[in-house]
């Protein structure tokens, strides 16, 4: 019986075998059941993880660091400057000693007379006045020009309120007017031409020179030499 039984192993073992060499897995895995282990695997048994490339992690990727802006430094064009508003020149006048800025009278130079520029009734303008009074009191200041020696007239008395002043304007007549000052205005602005050293002076108006005749302002034939006085 014992014989038997044995014969019986031999068989099965040499199936066993034969079915191991048909196959390639070992004699181990083909009586356990389990895969045979894979082809140049270590013999130690170690079990190797195949991770699907899927699953494998990105590469990492390095951002470069933001770098900051600088701050612009780059400033706003100024506005250009205006330039400065024109003035005449009147430093001739000055060293000839004809009062400027201040309130004076304008006479008539060598008639012999007091016969001075006053403002009179309707604002008509002339050579009327014989004293010094709010009428009478004028004053010679720099025109708004680039011109030398242009004035314009602005009786104090008139100017003292706010607002544009009054002007003495030159007319197509004869006599002179008073007037609302407007900057600029040709009629405004008289041109002041020295005679001689002594501070006389002659007055150019837009329409002319101006000539007294008996305390009138005529066309021609009278007396064309000015002089201020210090009113008081």
């Amino acid at each position: 019986m014992r014989s038997i039984i044995t014969g019986a192993v031999a068989l099965v073992s040499a199936a066993a075998l034969s079915a191991c060499a048909n196959s390639g897995s070992t004699p181990e895995s083909a009586a356990s059941g389990l895969p045979a282990a894979a082809p140049g695997a270590s013999s130690a048994g170690t079990d190797v993880v195949v991770i699907p490339a899927s699953d494998a992690a990105a590469p990492t990727t390095t951002t470069a660091a933001a770098t900051p802006t600088k701050a612009s430094t780059t400033r706003a064009t100024p506005a250009p400057a205006k330039p400065a508003a024109a003035t005449s020149d009147l430093s001739e006048l000055k060293s000839l000693g004809i009062t400027l800025n201040a309130g004076v009278l304008i006479d008539v130079a060598d008639d012999g007379l007091n016969r001075y520029l006053a403002v009179g009734k309707n604002g008509v303008v002339d050579f009327t006045g014989t004293s010094a009074t709010d009428s009478t009191m004028m004053s010679l200041k720099a025109a708004p020009v680039s011109q030398k020696n242009r004035v314009v007239i602005k009786p104090p008395f008139y100017n003292e309120d706010l607002g544009a002043g009054s002007c003495v304007a030159d007319t197509s007549g004869t006599a002179l007017k008073l007037e609302t000052c407007v900057s600029g205005q040709a009629t405004q602005i008289f041109t002041i031409v020295p005679a001689g050293d002594s501070g006389q002076f002659e007055l150019h108006g837009k329409f002319g020179v101006i000539s007294v005749d008996n305390g009138k302002i005529v066309s021609g034939g009278g007396y064309v030499g000015l002089q201020t006085k210090k009113f008081s």
